[in-house]
């Protein structure tokens, strides 16, 4: 049993954070009792984003998301003194520390980065208190409520999951789905999946629009006598957050296809983006290798996790903020991915990168060279579970045999996103 005291710092306290930090609680009973464990969120509590979209029609699952991190580090009911949650934004990223509004820096000997995505789209998802979050909440379902021509731009899970979640609650509102690739859902899925997905929300009586961008025009309202004016009759529901806005008026958009689409609320659920601005600071051994891809967003890394930059073996990045695929982004693949990094990280303990390090960067480089890191790639040749429902009854997935799978699929006829799961995982 390792004695020396080993920092360990986690960025992100949704799917991933939460079970590294687990994984890491019991290597600290087992191996490493000197293990300091700081788990570092933004939001003063556990925010269900698995059920973002069922909070948006349902305001008592909505109440249910927020889930307090207080008992994350209870040991028998007693608080462990060596572990520490901090309700802080991640500004920068360093060599050995953190820098994090209102909190200085965070030293580390360790880092995983698990900060997830974000939807500017949906302002729900910026939200750091409670109070903010149901404000948001309720702005956002009124809206849904008062509209009676919804367009939904962007046909991944999100919008596919809120269209269909709009549809079973409202069958009456008149609903259109826009997307600028020719099949639904992410490129890298199934052709036989998109198009069931397809068949299954025409039959909820959504217009499906494929190869069609949305372009905004300006908007106007329509006066009785059919002049355009900005009226303050019109009733507006309205609240602006980051770039889009939820509001509830007479709207205009075209398409690349030189076609126009009318409708009185429009819900943006592209641009989602990685949240990586952290890692400007942190230098990179090859200035031509960037630590974030320009392209997508997310941190370069190994398949063992680690950022690919190999100057820093010390750092993982877990879940949506990394480079893997898009096929690795969902809850399932974010736990898999921190129980896998926790085990990577447990190697370069037991190498002794941590005390190395502080005697001789050259001689904690060749112990984290010789840690036996097993890659992640090999568990992703598996083909992962993916499920997209539409409401509380149906739901279409990607395997024959997922609707045996309990983590996936609750066993209740109402599917909760595995809320019930996130309960357990705060040991609630």
């Amino acid at each position: 049993m390792a004695h020396r005291e080993i920092h360990v710092v986690v960025v992100g306290g949704a799917w991933a954070g939460v079970t590294a930090v687990q994984e890491l609680i019991e290597l600290s009973h087992v191996t490493y009792p000197r293990l300091m464990i700081t788990l570092v969120e933004q939001r003063t509590q556990y925010f269900h984003k698995t059920g973002l979209i069922r909070g948006l029609v349902d305001k008592k699952y909505a109440d249910q998301m927020f889930i307090p991190y207080t008992r994350l580090f209870l040991d028998g009911g007693i608080a462990n003194p060596n572990h520490r949650f901090v309700c802080a934004r991640l500004k920068r990223v360093h060599e050995s520390y953190i820098e994090v509004a209102d909190s200085g820096r965070l030293y580390y000997d360790y880092l995983v980065l698990a900060t997830g995505t974000e939807y500017p789209s949906l302002p729900v998802t910026q939200a750091s208190s409670v109070e903010e979050c149901r404000l948001m909440y309720s702005t956002m379902r009124n809206a849904i409520e008062a509209a009676n021509k919804i367009l939904f731009v962007g046909a991944g899970a999100v919008g596919i999951g809120l269209c269909g979640e709009v549809a079973e609650v409202y069958p009456e509102k008149r609903l259109v789905v826009a997307h600028a690739r020719s099949k639904l859902l992410n490129p890298d899925l199934s052709d036989g999946f998109a198009k069931e997905t397809e068949r299954k929300l025409r039959q909820m009586g959504v217009e499906v629009r494929l190869g069609e961008a949305v372009i905004p025009l300006e908007p106007s309202v329509k006066s009785k006598n059919g002049s355009s004016s900005s009226s303050s009759t019109t009733s507006i529901i309205h609240y602006q957050h980051q770039q889009r806005q939820w509001t509830v008026r007479p709207q205009t958009f075209a398409t690349t296809l030189g076609e126009k689409i009318e409708c009185d609320l429009a819900i943006w659920t592209t641009g989602s983006r990685p949240n990586t601005e952290f890692m400007t600071r942190l230098p990179a051994s090859d200035p031509r290798r960037p630590h974030v891809e320009p392209e997508t967003g997310r941190i370069s890394v190994r398949p063992t996790l680690q950022l690919a930059d190999p100057m820093y073996p010390n750092i993982f990045a877990i879940g949506d903020v990394n480079s893997l695929p898009l096929s690795e982004k969902y809850a399932t693949s974010a736990v898999s991915q921190a129980k896998h990094a926790v085990r990577c990280l447990r190697l370069l303990m037991d190498e002794g990168y941590d005390f190395r390090v502080k005697m001789s960067p050259e001689m904690a480089y060749d112990s984290a060279m010789a840690a036996p890191m097993e890659a992640y790639s090999t568990n992703m040749k598996r083909q992962k579970t993916v499920v997209v429902t539409l409401g509380k009854k149906q739901k279409i997935s990607n395997t024959l045999f997922s609707r045996f799978n309990n983590w996936a699929w609750s066993s209740k006829p109402d599917r909760r996103y595995l809320i019930d799961k996130a309960q357990k995982m705060l040991n609630y």
